[in-house]
């Protein structure tokens, strides 16, 4: 478990007050937990009727609230409305760097570990179904592609990875495959 903690250097907290920015900030949080030896990570398929990524597989989190103390804090009060996770279960180990989204969002992403498994609940507002997936099959490069996409003028790579049933792609996708690459650093 150290050394898998040792792996996330934290970057300072960014701090997300400034309403003139051109993009909404928000936070998410990529929860792992240890089940029979193995790492697994938890993520949400939103609810179809949502106005942002409808129906789309993601991490647990949300938009950044004037009330938040940062967005650490942004990422596990909405990780708690969402499935129900304590915000106290969830040790944060690291924060990655933002990730802009095609609708506005810049997105930072905060690891974190459970101790144990925790006992989940989806907000059927917001979630239609919580995810549990084995982390080993996101973290290889390999297992993701990508297709050029054009938005508005602007061309960039879409990525996306297929795990069992799931296909994850866009933002969360590309969240997992920085994380699979820091990770393979160690």
């Amino acid at each position: 478990m150290q050394h898998f903690v040792n792996r996330f250097v934290l970057q300072p907290l960014i701090e997300a007050s400034d309403p003139q920015e051109r993009f909404k900030h928000a936070a998410v949080l990529i929860p792992l937990y240890q089940k029979n030896d193995q790492w697994w990570v938890i993520l949400t398929q939103r609810s179809a009727h949502l106005r942002h990524h409808p129906s789309q597989i993601s991490f647990p989190g949300g938009r950044f609230d004037l009330g938040d103390h940062n967005l650490e804090y942004t990422a596990l009060r909405e990780s708690n409305e969402e499935i129900d996770l304590p915000m106290d279960s969830a040790q944060v180990i690291g924060q990655m760097r933002p990730q802009m989204t095609v609708s506005g969002f810049n997105v930072t992403p905060f690891v974190a570990t459970l101790a144990t498994r925790p006992v989940l609940k989806a907000n059927p507002d917001e979630v239609e179904q919580i995810i549990e997936l084995p982390l080993a099959p996101l973290l290889n490069q390999d297992n993701y592609q990508s297709y050029r996409f054009k938005r508005n003028g602007l061309e960039q790579d879409v990525y996306f990875v297929k795990q069992q049933q799931h296909i994850i792609w866009g933002a969360t996708a590309h969240i997992l495959r920085n994380f699979a690459i820091h990770c393979q650093g160690f």
